[in-house]
């Protein structure tokens, strides 16, 4: 069954089954932009990050030249030439013959080239495959396929609203305190699909944080709404009603907020301001929440925004690697930058409150997948779908926007999205 925004079923063996992740890593990581880092964390010739494109290895690294994304396997006999998570190198130099690369990717050395082999020997033929790079306010992404759209084509009108989330500030954002990286158990698609915008979980799966105030004003008044967009984007965002507050960006220092207010585009002032949560993703892999708790423990008083992003990379049908980055304004001061990462990693972080109750339920979906009955069920997305809507958004942007807080708009869109890139039919 479908409706105007995506079908509203998908079959179970899309999260079970081994063969479905071979073609996802194709036909989804494969021909997609896909987020590989942040420029902040290269912020130096020869600096590099490891990590991966969907099923590859890749360096992430920046040469004289700007930022290179390569595969991390030597044109040889395919060794990883770089084992370090990070550092800073004007070479790589592969561990089993000695073949040495410059941080660009190029074969600038072989060992033994003109005793033991032939005079028509190129290097310059046999460097380190490149992908596509593009990148927007310091995020870094990267494509295998060299005659997709753009990636500016690739967001469409979900641009406008990572335009207001992160480029508000005139300084820009950075990475701050690096990056985690976890395993847990559960079909990645799940974990994506929970932050495209399903508000609906977190009265039952969330329950303590509410009964101990963690939520604070989110517990109160407040009115949301879904937008998405046909590449797969999506995003829920929540507003608190209540005509005591003024409009306000939530949780930042007040000479760095009146800055960013002083030059922000009107409607993306609107659409941040108020805004007690918002939560979204860029298809397939990219997460984000930005949010302002009230209080974190007795070390962390104060309301104090924070700004996680997450990248999610299938390991098998039953598990995934999450990675978790904490973007700060790079002109806020030490103090409240430290702060905020505490916030983020007591509420989002991978050991915090809320993760523990998202990954025990990720985990009982794949504990639930079965093998017969199970497997036959399909995942259903009717929420919302045929409901009259009663909210008048705040702010006016692109995209498609459906005015209700708890709906299931946004997982049909990514459904859709995903079944029409496996079937072949985009």
């Amino acid at each position: 069954m479908t409706t105007i925004d995506g079908p509203t079923e998908i079959p179970r063996t899309y999260y079970r089954d081994g063969r479905v992740l071979d073609e996802e890593l194709h036909r989804v990581f494969g021909a997609n932009w896909i987020f590989v880092g942040h420029e902040s964390e290269v912020p130096a010739p020869g600096d590099y990050v490891t990590r991966r494109l969907g099923g590859d290895p890749v360096i992430l690294a920046r040469a004289e030249e700007g930022v290179q994304v390569m595969l991390n396997s030597c044109t040889h006999r395919g060794t990883q030439v770089c084992k370090a998570s990070y550092g800073n190198t004007t070479t790589f130099r592969c561990g089993y013959h000695g073949w040495v690369f410059g941080n660009d990717g190029t074969l600038r050395g072989v060992p033994g080239r003109r005793a033991l082999y032939g005079p028509d020997f190129d290097l310059a033929g046999r460097g380190l495959r490149r992908a596509r790079v593009q990148t927007l306010h310091g995020f870094v992404f990267a494509t295998w396929r060299d005659d997709g759209p753009s990636l500016e084509d690739y967001l469409g009108d979900f641009r406008w609203y990572l335009d207001a989330l992160f480029d508000f500030f005139p300084g820009g954002m950075e990475v701050h305190a690096g990056v985690h990286r976890v395993d847990v158990r559960g079909n990645w698609k799940i974990h994506a699909e929970n932050f495209s915008g399903d508000g609906y979980h977190l009265r039952v799966a969330h329950r303590t944080m509410f009964e101990l105030g963690v939520m604070g004003t989110q517990a109160g008044a407040v009115e949301g709404f879904a937008v998405n967009e046909p590449h797969g984007h999506a995003l829920r965002s929540q507003y608190l009603i209540d005509a005591q507050v003024p409009d306000s960006v939530f949780g930042y220092e007040e000479d760095l907020l009146e800055a960013a207010l002083k030059r922000a585009d009107p409607q993306h002032r609107k659409f941040r301001e108020r805004a007690t949560v918002i939560h979204g993703l860029v298809f397939p892999n990219l997460l984000f929440i930005t949010t302002a708790p009230v209080s974190y423990g007795d070390d962390a008083q104060g309301q104090t925004a924070f700004t996680q992003i997450r990248a999610l990379t299938p390991i098998d049908q039953h598990t995934h690697e999450v990675a978790y980055w904490n973007l700060v304004p790079r002109d806020a001061s030490d103090t409240w930058k430290s702060r905020s990462y505490l916030f983020a990693t007591r509420q989002h972080g991978a050991s915090s409150f809320f993760e523990a109750d998202d990954l025990e339920n990720f985990r009982r979906i794949d504990a639930a997948l079965g093998t017969v009955a199970g497997a036959q069920a399909p995942y259903t997305y009717e929420l919302g779908a045929g409901v009259s809507t009663r909210y008048t958004p705040p702010w006016q942007g692109p995209g498609r926007l459906v005015p209700q807080d708890f709906t299931e708009a946004n997982q049909r869109n990514f459904v859709s999205r995903y079944l029409d890139l496996m079937e072949g039919t985009r």
